[in-house]
Formats: structure tokens, C-alpha cells, sequence
């Protein structure tokens, strides 16, 4: 059943299959850009709470980002009760070293975003 190609016909056959492999390498390269790019920090924010871009972006209003923070609560409860545990009398001594870690982070990631 298997026909000889003519050697023009071979040559354009060849073409073809280089051609499907440099399509497939640059999706390939595309795919793990799109994968670098969801791991970052950022990303991950943006897959636990997909509204974020749009609020920081489009300087959303007090009420909406306030809506947002109830429905993530609702969504993962524990962070709820961690948020509480750490504001409890017997967590209050060390709320103070928490209030220092978060000020480094936000100062931190302030420095990040200037330099770019």
C-alpha cells in the first residue's frame, strides 16, 4: 500500500514535519513563560483571589475590597480564625514581632516595585 515518494514530494514532507516542530517548541516556550508567570507570587495571589488584578489595577472602592476580603474569608474559613487567634489576649504579646514581619514584607515589596 505504501507508495514511493518522488524526492520533491520527501523534501516537502520534511519541511512540513520541521515546520510542526518549531510550532510545537514555541508553544512549548510559551507554556512554561505562562507557568513562570503564574508561580510568582503575584500569580498565586491571583489564583486564590481572582479578582485581585482588577481591584489593585482599577482602583477599586473600599466597599468592594472589603466584599472581596468577606467572600475569601467565607471561601477559606481557617484564615478567619487564624486572623482571630493572633489577635487574642494570649497572642497579643507576640501580635508586636507580626506587626514588625509585615511592615519588612510591605517594605520589601515596595522596594521591589520602585526598582521596577
Amino acid at each position: 500500500m505504501s507508495r514511493q515518494l518522488s524526492a520533491r514530494e520527501r523534501a516537502v514532507r520534511i519541511e512540513l514535519l520541521r515546520a510542526r516542530a518549531a510550532i510545537e517548541r514555541q508553544s512549548m516556550a510559551h507554556s512554561v513563560q505562562h507557568l513562570s508567570n503564574s508561580l510568582t507570587p503575584r500569580g498565586l495571589l491571583e489564583s486564590i483571589m481572582p479578582g485581585f488584578r482588577r481591584s489593585v489595577r482599577g482602583h477599586s472602592s473600599p466597599s468592594s475590597m472589603l466584599l472581596q476580603a468577606f467572600s475569601f474569608t467565607r471561601r477559606y474559613p481557617m484564615i478567619l480564625s487564624m486572623g482571630s487567634a493572633l489577635l487574642s489576649t494570649a497572642a497579643r504579646r507576640k501580635l508586636r514581632w507580626w506587626k514588625l514581619l509585615a511592615g519588612a514584607a510591605v517594605a520589601w515589596q515596595a522596594s521591589r516595585n520602585l526598582r521596577k
